[in-house]
């Protein structure tokens, strides 16, 4: 199963759109929103979320926000329309810190690979490689599409780079245990992976 991020986003949500008499401010509907994320409940805030995106479009951290949402329910074809209109926002040039912008592709690299679009996410993440080569887990990922495809040789060199650039991994997340991902369940008894995963220490 491809890896879950389950990295917090930063929200910084625009408070332009005032309220009506019986709505409430974007204000108030972006903490609320917030907070039933926060707290799990990610039917209501995919449903706040959406009314956010709907009052301003161009809100790159409510569109980033609904797409979370979507994911932790495993709508994973869903997800994909918000992040990637977060990300065509941010080639337009709204720009996100490094780290929101790791957490954008890895999030939809991961809901592409599990919606069976490899070839959306072949090109995704290589091109992030392309433009941030330090950061593992977009290694990890196309290993793990790599596997799904049956690429060994692949997938093997994926990983290496994966442990090569292991002190990039962000703040609060953990490197994935290959040996415990589905995705290369048909490899744990592969020489080849068995040797590698030795060689980084998964006995």
């Amino acid at each position: 199963m491809w890896r879950c991020s389950y990295i917090v986003f930063l929200l910084l949500v625009s408070m332009r759109v005032t309220s009506t008499q019986n709505q409430p401010t974007t204000k108030e509907l972006a903490e609320k929103a917030q907070h039933e994320y926060a707290t799990g409940h990610f039917a209501d805030a995919e449903r706040d979320f959406r009314e956010l995106v709907k009052r301003d479009p161009n809100n790159i951290y409510a569109q980033v926000y609904l797409g979370q949402s979507l994911f932790r329910q495993e709508k994973y074809d869903q997800a994909v329309i918000p992040f990637e209109k977060a990300r065509n926002l941010e080639n337009a040039g709204i720009k996100l810190t490094l780290v929101q912008h790791r957490i954008l592709v890895d999030q939809l690299a991961m809901s592409y690979g599990i919606s069976g679009k490899s070839k959306e996410c072949r090109a995704l993440l290589e091109s992030a490689i392309r433009e941030d080569p330090d950061y593992p887990l977009n290694y990890y990922n196309l290993a793990c599409l790599n596997a799904q495809e049956g690429n060994k040789r692949e997938l093997i060199n994926d990983l290496t780079l994966v442990f090569q650039h292991r002190d990039h991994v962000l703040n609060g997340e953990e490197m994935p245990n290959p040996r415990k991902d589905s995705s290369f369940e048909k490899y744990v008894n592969d020489p080849d992976f068995v040797a590698l995963m030795k060689k980084l220490g998964y006995e």
